[in-house]
């Protein structure tokens, strides 16, 4: 156990090094401890996203392929879903996931077929359309102005190109779908549907103070964005959720995002500083209590970041902050990582076989590598021991296709939004 801590200790200590020296594409320097073992995944400053871990399973290569796809992901865009290789990370104008298609443009009214990619259906040049302001259990969190925090969903080219080959726009289409051949999204690279896989994003949005625009360096992403009242803001992001079909594993990789002014761990210390939905000064305001605007939400991060995520977290943020003190993307981190084992103990474990379906829900977890996963801004009043992504996802009552008949819907929340064709 001494020797382990050591090895621990001497990575990320070169890590550190490694990254204030190294700047824009600094590979790990040990990946046995910090990505894993026996692991071939390097996390670098780079646009580059991977579809596989190319070594065995565990919570630490799982944690370094998070933070390339967060790095990817949050890359600025050329073009809808393709990051600009000429351009730097934080650099400006619209990211990678911010052009990729919201549900809404996906499952339109009367089962309308959505636009193909790259041609939205809202300007890009805009700002931002925010109106969504419930989480998944229609509660709203209300940070320390009195203002909600709004929530977005978007869909990757490979997953796009899947539901339009299936028309799963379609509630209709969807149903006989599901009932002759199961729906299976694509998990990793496939000459059908894409060199990636299904990537889903959910986005929380919280409207920023003049307080929080006049920090230097900025602490928050932002984006402009118009409101549901029809008025317009500048947004932070403040939590992000990603799910990753990575190949070989059925229920994919779970990973989630924070700022780190949000809200204090349950039970540490205090810090001097300002929390976006934490009151210090408010001892009598009820915790994790659910409140409507403008009465502000006290929140607290009831389970702190994963033990495993914590070096990778230092080591990605120093090169970031490393490549360029200003950037935002220093003030985020990886909360933690889910995904299936199939069978405590294996150090490599077997995929699940996809099933052909209809298949009913709920649907396996697969034996995930924990239990106990959420987001404090983006699941803020379910934040209990053994509640997760997967948990959730795999629930019958809303990862299921739409219509009449719920059938699995491949641990998607965003199929069920498909809807009838008119009469």
């Amino acid at each position: 156990m001494a020797e382990q801590r050591r090895r621990w200790l001497a990575a990320l200590l070169l890590a550190l090094s490694c990254a204030a020296a190294c700047g824009t594409a600094c590979a790990a320097p040990d990946a046995d401890t910090l990505c894993g073992g026996f692991s071939k995944l390097r996390i670098e400053l780079a646009p580059v996203i991977r579809a596989d871990l190319g070594g065995s399973a565990n919570d630490h290569a799982f944690g370094c392929l998070a933070w390339q796809s967060f790095i990817y992901l949050n890359w600025p865009a050329k073009a809808p879903g393709e990051p600009d290789p000429g351009a730097r990370f934080g650099g400006p104008g619209v990211t990678v996931w911010e052009t990729y298609k919201r549900h809404d443009e996906v499952f339109r009214p009367a089962a309308a077929p959505p636009a193909p990619w790259g041609v939205p259906d809202r300007s890009r040049g805009g700002p931002r359309p925010l109106s969504i302001i419930q989480q998944t259990d229609g509660e709203t969190l209300v940070d320390r102005a009195g203002k909600p925090v709004y929530y977005e969903m978007l869909i990757n080219r490979d997953e796009f190109n899947y539901i339009v080959a299936n028309r799963l726009y379609d509630a209709a289409a969807q149903l006989a779908v599901a009932r002759r051949d199961g729906i299976v999204l694509p998990a990793g690279p496939s000459a059908a549907y894409g060199p990636v896989g299904t990537i889903e994003i959910k986005a929380a949005w919280k409207v920023l103070s003049a307080v929080e625009l006049a920090q230097s360096p900025r602490r928050f992403h932002t984006v402009e964005a118009m409101l549901e009242d029809g008025s317009t803001a500048t947004v932070g992001l403040v939590g992000l959720h990603l799910n990753q079909r990575v190949t070989g594993f059925t229920e994919g990789l779970w990973a989630s995002f924070l700022q780190v002014d949000s809200a204090p761990v349950a039970g540490a210390e205090e810090p001097a500083q300002a929390y976006s939905f934490y009151d210090p000064s408010c001892a009598h305001c009820a915790v994790n209590a659910r409140t409507k605007p403008p009465q502000s939400t006290q929140v607290e991060q009831v389970f702190p970041v994963a033990p495993s995520a914590r070096a990778i977290n230092d080591f990605v943020r120093a090169m970031i902050r490393s490549n360029d003190p200003a950037s935002p993307w220093q003030f985020y981190e990886l909360l933690g990582v889910q995904w299936p084992q199939f069978a405590a103990g294996l150090p490599t474990p077997e995929p699940e076989p996809r099933q052909r379906l209809p298949q009913g829900v709920p649907l396996s977890i697969g034996t995930p590598s924990t239990s106990t996963l959420m987001n404090p801004v983006l699941e803020t009043f379910r934040q209990s021991p053994n509640v997760s992504c997967l948990g959730c996802h795999a629930d019958g009552a809303t990862a299921a296709s739409a219509g009449a008949l719920p059938l699995a819907a491949d641990y998607s929340f965003l199929l069920a939004h498909a809807q009838r064709a008119a009469r």
